[in-house]
């Protein structure tokens, strides 16, 4: 009896829990936001590296090779993004934030540019500075805004829409390219990701 007693206001607490989050999450324009447009990005615009790149690499590069490349050049990028925001401080963080988020959302369409390996690989440079700036400056506002008593809360409604749905992305990405073609598809993915971090970056209260 007092181990169902337990599990009842263990769901009890879970449920309470996750309406509390929502409410704070809700309550913020600015969240709610950069919570779709996270979304949008891992969804729509993450398959390019995760599925469709190695297979534009393996069709139309040097396969392995020519995609060690091109993720070292988004490695760079990362890197470089990390020590730009050592230096600089934006005054306006999520502004930027969202910004930068329109280019890390033109990876896509790096990848299918064309250019060969060290033009793409050049291009990943600039797009792995965007993707750290845009989740570090993200991650910071959070921690900056949020109340400690319910950053975690929030923190999780973030992860379960952008990360948790990385699935729903890589497996939907494989029929829309059958019906589209490769590059196409890759050239769509970043207009839908583009044209969503411009609404995130569009709201008054980023």
């Amino acid at each position: 009896m007092l181990h169902e007693e337990d599990l009842a206001a263990s769901s009890a607490g879970f449920v309470s829990s996750l309406k509390e989050g929502w409410s704070e999450v809700r309550s913020r324009s600015w969240v709610v936001s950069f919570i779709g447009g996270m979304a949008a990005y891992h969804v729509v615009v993450l398959p390019a590296i995760f599925v469709l790149g190695p297979v534009l690499a393996n069709e139309e590069l040097d396969g392995a090779r020519s995609w060690a490349i091109v993720t070292a050049g988004f490695g760079i990028g990362s890197v470089l993004g990390d020590l730009l925001l050592l230096r600089w401080r934006p005054r306006f963080a999520l502004r930027v934030a969202s910004l930068m988020l329109v280019g890390a959302s033109c990876q896509a369409a790096f990848i299918g540019s064309g250019l060969g390996v060290w033009g793409i690989a050049g291009l990943e440079v600039l797009a792995g500075i965007c993707v750290t700036g845009t989740f570090t400056l993200w991650e910071t506002s959070l921690q900056e805004h949020i109340p400690d008593r319910a950053l975690s809360r929030v923190s999780s409604y973030d992860y379960l829409s952008s990360v948790g749905a990385i699935p729903l992305g890589n497996m939907l990405i494989g029929f829309v390219t059958v019906a589209l073609g490769l590059h196409t598809t890759l050239l769509a993915m970043t207009v839908v990701g583009v044209a969503a971090a411009l609404v995130v970056a569009s709201v008054p209260a980023v």
